[in-house]
């Protein structure tokens, strides 16, 4: 779609883009004199951000964006790191800024004791002053002296030797991260770089051994053609490898780079894995999955199809909500068959679609229960945590409280059905869903105890009808009203 600008005060502003920044974080976790430390990679959509002008040569106006990031790390309340600085990006002309300016990539390193930690990305354009934020779980590197221990492995596009030292330089060679995982047609240069520590310790000096690096689709778990690298090495303190690949002729697809350390008896001793996303669709023909005689067969309604690809998303892990992503945009009815059979056929690859008619029942359920004017059940936030969860054990439904806005609580006495399988078998977990606009329609997640949820300690502030209240405050508090919620949402009836 073409974008329009306008211009005011000086200010570039890319109109259908005055939300949020858009980038993408991720990270890889090293190690150095035995001291873990992370490698944060970001990446800036260009197009997102706002332009000021900054100076002009003789006719032409130039224009730049400043982004002011934060990096938080925490360990419960604690707060481990913090740094904030700025980046800017290239200085533009208005028709450059017009024409999709470049993404902006950073590399950030911190250092902070081994240890499991929470970690909080914030964007802010200093320009347009818009805002996004990212967060996640991230467990360091625990040095183990006695055994041999891999680090993570970064992603990379094609590799070149440095010329001038800068920030992705590693080993004599410039490593651009590829922070997505996402290689898309002609990126067709895959790079591998991972780290082996304690090699000589584990195995005695110059001791040999093997690294056997293979590109697999993740669907059979099987090397991918001749994408695959077996290198003898000699034991030492620390050993740093980039393995590069031509991804070519590799089709649409879902992929993982897998890293293993053997010992001479051919055994694995230490093994790291990273899922990568594939789009080419030149290659088709290529492709290992067959919709024939399948449940997909007889789809070939693409608008339908892609209805049904949007439905999943909600119980989707992050690389398959790339694959879908893309089959979307390019709306190719046999692609997107084959991401759908594909899809439950890594749920289910006994009888996939078996799987996909009982969740097009809940699908069904949802919309009944959550669906509203032209919103669909599984587009509401209790139809989402419902499909992520499953049904809740207590439901506690508050339409009318003279003091607060309508609200909903759910329990989930144990995760058992969760598509986030590292939660099943968590206890006691709860939702409080509210309707701000108190119409009971558009619930929105208040609060939850459930990890990578919302978490909002201040949730019976906002709860309040016509409320006012800025967080970290206690004005105007209705004490009734709150003790009720408390009081229901720590002890469901």
């Amino acid at each position: 779609m073409k974008k329009t600008l306008t211009l005011l005060l000086g200010v570039l502003l890319i109109s259908e883009l005055l939300a949020n920044v858009n980038f993408s974080i991720d990270y890889a976790n090293f190690q150095s004199d035995n001291k873990p430390y992370t490698e944060f990679y970001l990446s800036i959509n260009g197009s997102s951000l706002g332009y000021a002008m900054v100076k002009q040569e003789g006719e032409v106006e130039l224009f730049q964006s400043n982004i002011e990031m934060t990096y938080l790390i925490e360990k419960g309340t604690e707060v481990i790191a913090f740094e904030k600085f700025q980046i800017n990006t290239p200085i533009y002309t208005e028709a450059e800024v017009n024409n999709n300016p470049l993404d902006l990539l950073d590399l950030k390193r911190l250092s902070f004791p081994a240890g499991e930690y929470t970690y909080t990305v914030i964007a802010k354009d200093l320009v347009n002053k818009s805002t996004a934020e990212a967060s996640g779980k991230i467990s360091t590197l625990k040095n183990s002296p006695l055994s041999i221990q891999l680090s993570d492995i970064q992603l990379g596009n094609n590799i070149k030797p440095t010329v001038t030292k800068n920030q992705f330089s590693k080993v004599g060679y410039d490593i651009v991260p590829n922070v997505a995982h996402n290689y898309i047609r002609d990126n067709s240069k895959l790079s591998a770089y991972f780290e082996i520590y304690n090699a000589n310790k584990s195995l005695g000096d110059s001791t040999d051994y093997l690294i056997d690096i293979s590109i697999r689709d993740v669907v059979n778990e099987k090397p991918t053609g001749n994408l695959r690298a077996i290198k003898r090495l000699k034991a030492t303190e620390i050993t740093a490898h980039i393995q590069p690949f031509n991804i070519e002729k590799l089709p649409t697809g879902n992929y993982e780079v897998l890293v293993e350390c053997k010992n001479r008896n051919n055994e694995v001793i230490n093994s790291r894995k990273v899922q990568f996303f594939r789009l080419n669709p030149d290659l088709t023909d290529l492709s290992t999955v067959s919709i024939e005689g399948t449940f997909v067969d007889s789809m070939r309604n693409t608008a339908l199809l892609a209805e049904y690809i949007k439905s999943v998303r909600v119980i989707s892990q992050e690389n398959e909500k790339t694959w879908a992503d893309n089959q979307l945009k390019y709306a190719e009815l046999e692609f997107m068959q084959r991401y759908f059979l594909n899809f439950w056929v890594t749920r289910n690859p006994v009888d996939p679609g078996y799987q996909w008619e009982n969740y097009k029942r809940k699908l069904a359920l949802i919309d009944e229960k959550f669906g509203y004017g032209g919103v669909k059940g599984y587009q509401t936030d209790r139809g989402r945590v419902y499909l992520q969860y499953g049904a809740p054990t207590d439901v506690q439904d508050v339409k009318y409280d003279s003091n607060n806005n309508p609200y909903s609580i759910w329990r989930y006495y144990k995760f058992s059905e969760c598509y986030r399988t590292a939660l099943n078998g968590l206890t006691d977990r709860k939702f409080i869903f509210y309707s701000p606009s108190n119409e009971m329609l558009g619930y929105e997640v208040l609060h939850s105890n459930v990890p990578g949820e919302v978490q909002n300690n201040e949730w019976e502030t906002t709860l309040q009808r016509g409320a006012n209240v800025r967080p970290g405050t206690r004005e105007n508090q209705n004490v009734q009203g709150q003790d009720r919620a408390r009081d229901l949402f720590n002890n469901p009836r």
